[in-house]
């Protein structure tokens, strides 16, 4: 996986010459937390058995693999399979993760306390991005078009490609790393905003607020970013050729998983408050809601199996992971 190498060569020459303690004296927030959910009564679609506290959720169109993040551990499985526990691959991190991301070629990336992971979902091999001399914590990562990976810390480093001769700083700390053609941008959760990130030029681009306590975002991967607000209970997208808020949208009840079904362009938000996941088209002036479901407890992430036609919902309490078929009528 040369992503993997290149991008653990470039820190080595980026961090012989920065300091992991430059940051921004400016106001911040608390990081926004998913709300604490009721107990689920009667969710929709079924509930595959997981017991484990799932932070993260993503579907593999490459391997046909559902991946899910649990703490230290990186577990997939065929996304058709009645008992992930039994059927799944199971892969040791080394240390609790903070993201999950994949490639596209059939690899998950994660940002694994002091290493970058990147998992083949083919073999189950782990291949480290792990250079020395830093000693911040690493939070997101993210593949690129050019096959490098950027990455974030929180001190508010963002380190990128082979061409990175220093990390960009000025945030409080890079959370999420958006890549979405040559535009990489990152949710700073300590003061929620978006911000565009330039690694070859070694600088920031525009900023916008985020309401008031941006957590999760992602990509359609052409240039809109769909960003939830938990705090202010908001869905808003922005465009990134140039940062613009282009559309907000009430979502109350702690809104905070979040995934895009490119087949059908619509955005699916959970709702922790609720236990319930919604759809929205984007077609339109405003995000229309299109489709609501009761999910599993504590419905912290979601993807999507855009071909498949289901969505996957996961419990970060260990009430499983939810398979929800996506009818006609959810498109």
């Amino acid at each position: 996986m040369a992503v993997s190498v290149a991008f653990s060569s470039a820190l080595a020459l980026a961090l012989a010459g920065c300091s992991s303690d430059e940051q921004p004296d400016v106001q911040v927030v608390p990081p926004a937390r998913a709300a604490e959910s009721p107990v689920s009564i009667d969710p929709d679609g079924e509930v595959l058995p997981l017991d484990l506290s799932v932070t993260a959720t993503a579907f593999d169109e490459a391997t046909n693999s559902l991946v899910v993040l649990a703490d230290d551990e990186l577990l997939y499985f065929s996304g058709s399979t009645q008992d992930p526990m039994s059927d799944a691959t199971r892969v040791a991190l080394p240390g609790p993760g903070t993201s999950l991301t994949l490639d596209g070629s059939g690899n998950a990336i994660t940002a694994a306390g002091s290493d970058i992971a990147v998992v083949s979902l083919e073999s189950g091999e782990v291949q480290l991005a792990s250079p020395s001399g830093i000693t911040a914590e690493w939070t997101a990562a993210v593949a690129r078009p050019d096959g490098t990976i950027a990455a974030g810390t929180d001190r508010g480093q963002v380190f990128a490609g082979e061409d990175s001769e220093r990390p960009v700083t000025g945030l409080v700390s890079a959370d999420v790393l958006i890549a979405s053609g040559a535009n990489l941008a990152a949710i700073d959760r300590r003061q929620s905003m978006i911000i565009e990130v330039f690694p070859e030029r070694g600088t920031l681009g525009f900023a916008l607020r985020a309401g008031n306590g941006a957590s999760n975002a992602v990509t359609d991967g052409e240039g809109r970013v769909f960003v939830v607000n938990t705090r202010d209970g908001e869905l808003l997208v922005y465009t990134l050729d140039r940062l613009v808020l282009r559309q907000r949208y009430p979502v109350p009840d702690s809104p905070f998983g979040i995934a895009y079904d490119a087949q059908r362009d619509r955005v699916w938000v959970t709702q922790t408050g609720l236990n319930e996941v919604a759809a929205y088209a984007l077609d339109t002036g405003i995000p229309v809601e299109v489709a609501r479901f009761a999910t599993v407890q504590q419905p912290d992430s979601v993807a999507v199996d855009s071909a498949g036609g289901y969505l996957y919902v996961s419990s970060a309490t260990g009430g499983g992971v939810q398979r929800i078929p996506l009818t006609t009528s959810d498109e």
